[in-house]
């Protein structure tokens, strides 16, 4: 969970005293156009992103595989992860995890809630929705928002909506949104300081980001994404966290709590492929996933950058 911070931090002042005319011009022309540029690329890389999601929230639609969407090596990825949230939801991650960021949510009745990249619907977005003020789902693709909002139609839930929105095109005002919830979607967006900028912007002093997602500090899951990369068809919006991140979220959130997972826990995923030691491997699992539960948090030194998944409030 990170909750604002009451400052923003800013790139140090080019010294014109410092430096020639044309050099410190040069130098403040870049610090200008930096964001603006990096903004543009990202919404460039958004529109290629949101023609991918559309084709495959379509296949699905169709009864399709939606992995026809992509190219074989990002299909065989896509069924190794589907593969992977089986067992993580046999272990009952999948399960914690929502109990985790319900606990972190606390009450929600006066809250102006922002489900981000919420796609078809993740698992607490119906929850989210019948518990809050007011909830907004944004998501690049038409289709799949088009699917939630009609389960919020169904619901009877006037104060909620969901739409096809990029959130670096927004039009919040600033400080509107109490939570932000974004389940498996920051880590699309290359340039995370554009990314931190907005949130900060959108979000009430005191407000509240609670996400999921991959950290390349695990050491098997950076060993999987960098042999895997070069074939990705997705790679432009594939940028799991790194140490790097976190230090630069710092500078505009304060991280309340972290809680990894998917670390000691994924040691039981390869003895459930191999015939006959499936039973094993979810024991390991088990085990790993209490051992992840009680040391992969914030304040437990190294262990949570060396979970796979970690779940940031």
């Amino acid at each position: 969970m990170w909750k604002v911070r009451g400052f923003k931090h800013m790139p140090d002042a080019v010294d014109k005293s410092t430096a020639s005319g044309a050099q410190a011009d040069l130098e403040v022309a870049t610090l200008e156009h930096y964001p603006r540029l990096a903004h543009q690329q990202m919404l460039q890389v958004n529109a290629r992103q949101k023609d991918f999601y559309e084709s495959r929230c379509a296949a699905t639609l169709a009864g399709q595989v939606a992995e026809r969407a992509a190219n074989t090596p990002t299909g065989v990825w896509s069924w190794t992860r589907e593969k992977l949230v089986d067992m993580r939801k046999a272990a009952g991650l999948d399960e914690y995890l929502e109990e985790l960021h319900r606990g972190w949510m606390h009450d929600l009745k006066d809250a102006h809630v922002l489900d981000l990249g919420c796609f078809t619907g993740n698992p607490l977005s119906l929850w989210i929705a019948e518990n809050c003020a007011s909830y907004t789902g944004i998501d690049l693709s038409e289709q799949a928002t088009a699917v939630l909002d009609a389960k919020l139609r169904e619901l009877g839930l006037t104060h909620a909506h969901a739409y096809a929105q990029d959130f670096l095109a927004n039009s919040y005002a600033d400080n509107h949104f109490d939570l932000v919830y974004a389940h498996s979607v920051l880590h699309h967006f290359k340039d995370i300081k554009v990314l931190l900028e907005e949130l900060h912007r959108v979000l009430k002093p005191g407000g509240i980001v609670i996400s999921f997602d991959p950290l390349m500090t695990e050491p098997l899951n950076w060993l999987a994404r960098t042999f895997y990369r070069p074939l990705q068809t997705d790679r432009d919006w594939e940028w799991p966290f790194t140490r790097a991140t976190l230090r630069l979220l710092q500078q505009y959130f304060e991280i309340v709590d972290m809680q990894g997972l998917m670390g000691m826990s994924r040691l039981g995923i390869p003895l459930q492929m191999v015939p006959g030691l499936s039973n094993l491997g979810r024991a390991v699992m088990h085990f790993g996933a209490k051992f992840d539960k009680k040391y992969a948090q914030h304040r437990a030194s190294v262990f949570p950058l060396l979970a796979g998944y970690p779940a940031l409030t």
